[in-house]
């Protein structure tokens, strides 16, 4: 009879690991939406209006293409001492943030921090895997992703506060007193009782896989306002990231020790919630990004309120988040998963029917807090699923291309839909156009040819929306079926 696994780690020092990545999790999050509201300032004591955008997108791109690489060190060396490193990498970056004297060398020290950001939240995914059972799990995620919902959502608030109060700068200074304390836990909490193995890091597909999505993120990211791209220079890009993917699958496909197995995205098992997490991306990318404006350029609000219309969204991914563990338990992954997609494929429906019918910001809320209750059974079950079903070896690099996905799902959706937008409004508007911008300040809120000009513009683009969500609802009915010995 064969002896049992034993414990990655030691349960007793469990509840001090887990909010040390709680902890971990949250400043991810919260650094993610600070700086919005504190940019205006920033750029006021630096300059540099043209590479305003650089702060935003140079942080979402580091952590993104290192998503991958630290959940394969997590399964190679241990989870404990890569999530130090990531720690420290974040906190390192914060510090040199508030120290920046120039807009390049704060871009600089956020794609350090955004490197650091992208070992947090995998590697505290897969922790929470091995700290606990399958039904304990299901609750314990729910409360990590209530706490990423709520950190993203204080993030602009308490960015503005402590801009205001205390300087720009405070809103990097805040992660280390909270980072440090994550890291001592870490470091003396943590006690990791497996073996690192010594399989070889592929390092030529780690470099493959980085410069394809850095080329991918780049011709998405930067479609217009300072430092956008030219039509010439993204499809440029494209074809570099088609390349350069495509070299790296095929890379993979020959390695004894790949850096992503391909077989995670050839079995049905695995493939379908990440499947589901591309399209879940595009759903948390597409209110973000044009709800929004809807709400300030199709129904002439102001900048406050087409912010607080998302605001739901985060309540409803937070809440039901956390409720959705026990319908995990209860009723297994498949069904939690299509309950969750169906929500949002009503919410998306909503979206869609307010444009049609002229319906008010009060419809826009509800709509956009039924695609957040929907998002949090979503999200939980695409995360579970994987857990379940990949070996204990690899948690960490499956577990880790779970928000890869979302966020390459998402960048590339908002994407093609910001073509698609930029398309209807040069139909409608012609070389005027480029005036539609206007709107977000005010200089033509009154324009009702404008305003009518965005909100059919924005039609088609909350359709495609809807048709995705369509999808993933049809992606959910391959997830594994039944609690499958959950509970």
């Amino acid at each position: 009879m064969m002896s049992p696994v034993p414990p990655r780690f030691d349960p007793k020092r469990r509840r001090a690991v887990t909010f040390a990545l709680l902890l971990v999790t949250a400043l991810a999050s919260f650094e993610s939406t600070v700086v919005s509201t504190a940019m205006p300032t920033i750029i006021g004591d630096l300059h540099g209006l043209s590479l305003y955008s650089w702060v935003f997108s140079v942080y979402l791109l580091t952590s993104t293409i290192s998503m991958p690489l630290f959940g394969r060190l997590a399964d190679l060396y241990g989870r404990r001492r890569v999530l130090l490193v990531a720690t420290a990498l974040f906190l390192g970056g914060a510090l040199v943030c508030a120290l920046a004297r120039s807009m390049p060398q704060l871009i600089v020290a956020r794609a350090l921090q955004g490197l650091g950001a992208g070992g947090l939240m995998p590697v505290a995914l897969t922790v929470t895997g091995d700290l606990y059972s399958i039904s304990e799990r299901a609750k314990v995620q729910g409360l990590f992703s209530g706490v990423w919902g709520f950190a993203s959502l204080i993030g602009p608030l308490l960015g503005a506060f402590l801009t205001v109060s205390f300087g720009w700068r405070s809103i990097f200074t805040i992660n280390l007193p909270l980072g440090l304390l994550a890291f001592a836990l870490v470091a003396t909490q943590m006690v990791e009782t497996r073996e690192p193995r010594r399989d070889p890091i592929d390092l030529a597909g780690a470099a493959l896989l980085a410069i394809g999505v850095t080329a991918l993120l780049f011709a998405v990211l930067h479609r217009a306002g300072p430092g956008s791209l030219g039509l010439l220079a993204r499809a440029g890009l494209l074809l570099l990231a088609v390349t350069f993917l495509y070299a790296f699958a095929r890379l993979q496909g020959h390695r004894e020790h790949p850096l992503i197995p391909p077989d995670l995205f050839t079995r049905v098992e695995t493939a379908a919630p990440y499947l589901s997490g591309l399209l879940i991306g595009t759903s948390i990318y597409g209110v973000d990004t044009f709800v929004p404006l809807f709400v300030q350029g199709a129904r002439g609000g102001s900048a406050g309120a087409a912010g607080a219309v998302v605001t739901p969204l985060v309540f409803g991914w937070s809440l039901s988040a956390a409720v959705a563990a026990r319908f995990i338990v209860r009723l297994g992954f498949r069904r939690t998963a299509r309950a969750g997609a169906l929500l949002i494929l009503i919410g998306f429906a909503g979206l869609g029917l307010a444009a049609l019918l002229d319906a008010g910001v009060g419809w826009i809320s509800l709509a956009c807090g039924l695609v957040g209750l929907g998002l949090g059974p979503s999200s939980l079950s695409q995360v579970l699923v994987i857990q379940h079903v990949v070996p204990e070896k690899r948690r960490g690099i499956a577990t880790s291309l779970v928000p890869f996905s979302r966020t390459v799902g998402g960048s590339i959706g908002v994407g093609a839909l910001g073509g698609i937008l930029a398309a209807g409004l040069a139909q409608r508007l012609g070389p005027a156009a480029d005036s539609a911008g206007s709107l977000l300040t005010g200089g033509a809120a009154s324009s009702p040819e404008l305003r009518m000009a965005i909100e059919r513009s924005l039609l088609p683009v909350f359709a495609v929306l809807f048709v995705l969500a369509a999808v993933n609802l049809l992606v959910t009915a391959r997830y594994r079926a039944g609690t499958d010995g959950v509970g």
